[in-house]
């Protein structure tokens, strides 16, 4: 035995044919003129019923779309089995005080067809109404019903349709996200192997051995896989500046007293601004732990980050400051840090530098502006 249907698995099952509040179709209004013509009618409707409504998907004679559920003569016959047949509306207790019996359009005579899906659920029924008493003959009872299983099988067919209309758009969207991605990964990797051919070359020139070379080499390429890494999980779109921050001082913790703190709102940087500023970071992180707040216990790392709208274009602005580390100095010779802070950053970032020497504490201030635009759309 099947279980009994509530009403609002009723209305899931007739909204999922997309139907309600479409306009008319010629494979809809034909099927109500023959229904009209085989009986005899002046007014033939296709009602589909909703929670406050029946709503006319096609419909002959009676000059609305839709009319109130307390006019609808429909929703009693769509909960009856097979065909209802009313010969006088004005001798049926149900009816009799139906607006639309007690006045215009004056209607006397309906049968109407239940409109069911092939789950057996009610959505309406296809109906003939007339405005005096009457029957129907066997004949035209037999053709009202199947033209009634011909509505269910138009609308049957425009699901399917619609159904498959969603799998090629969809097809369409996930093809060109990744012909986006296979784009964007191109860009990524020929931007990723001059990056790494640059780190080899200045680390080359900032160190005097083998060894040194190797760590100082190892050290930065973990910083840049740290980045890549977050820029995957999103397609190699953006990643969260929190986490790349996170990334190069993690370290730092689980120390009993705090290292280090992040200040700032949730920023999304695009990859073209987050490998360069997660090499900044390391590049700071390293010559912290080396020379400067994070070298003593007492040292200690602030970050602060803010986004700011100027003239029409936002903005990130970043800080990193340290306290309590030995006294500062400028460097006597510069390199690959300072020329990353310095001049990679406003090359490929369009970033402002400012790196002060301060004798409390390294300070390094840029403002660079967002790349906003995704070029591969989210899931």
């Amino acid at each position: 035995m099947q279980p009994a249907l509530t009403e609002s698995e009723r209305l899931a099952a007739l909204r999922s044919y997309r139907i309600l509040d479409t306009p008319p179709e010629p494979e809809f209004d034909d099927l109500v003129q023959l229904a009209a013509r085989a009986c005899q009618t002046p007014v033939a409707l296709i009602s589909l019923i909703d929670e406050r409504r029946q709503w006319f998907k096609a419909q002959l004679g009676l000059g609305v779309r839709e009319t109130p559920l307390d006019r609808s003569i429909c929703l009693s016959a769509m909960l009856l089995p097979g065909l209802t047949i009313v010969p006088d509306l004005t001798e049926d207790p149900r009816f009799v005080d139906n607006p639309l019996v007690t006045g215009e359009p004056h209607l006397r005579f309906y049968a109407g067809a239940v409109l069911r899906t092939p789950d057996g659920v009610p959505l309406g029924a296809l109906c003939v109404l007339d405005h005096m008493p009457r029957d129907l003959t066997q004949e035209q009872a037999s053709t009202l019903t199947m033209l009634a299983w011909q509505v269910m099988s138009q609308l049957e067919l425009r699901r399917a349709i619609a159904e498959r209309d969603d799998v090629l758009e969809a097809n369409r969207t996930f093809e060109q996200r990744q012909s986006l991605l296979v784009r964007e990964l191109h860009h990524r990797v020929k931007n990723t192997l001059a990056t790494v051919q640059a780190l080899v070359g200045a680390t080359r020139r900032s160190t005097g051995s083998f060894d040194a070379f190797y760590r100082s080499f190892s050290n930065r390429i973990t910083s840049l896989a740290k980045t890549h890494n977050l820029l995957t999980e999103d397609y190699w779109q953006t990643a969260p500046l929190r986490e790349i921050a996170l990334n190069e001082l993690k370290p730092f913790a689980e120390s009993r007293q705090p290292r280090f703190m992040l200040i700032g709102p949730p920023v999304e940087l695009s990859a073209d601004l987050a490998v360069p500023v997660g090499m900044a970071l390391h590049e700071l992180t390293t010559n912290a732990i080396c020379h400067g707040a994070l070298s003593v216990p007492d040292g200690h790392v602030e970050v602060r980050w803010s986004v700011d709208e100027v003239e029409g274009v936002r903005k990130l602005h970043l800080e990193w400051r340290e306290r309590g580390g030995p006294p500062v100095g400028e460097p006597q010779h510069q390199g690959f840090g300072t020329t990353l802070l310095q001049r990679v950053l406003p090359m490929q970032c369009k970033a402002e530098v400012e790196v002060q020497y301060d004798p409390e504490g390294l300070r390094f201030r840029m403002q660079a502006p967002l790349i906003e635009q995704r070029l591969v759309p989210t899931y």
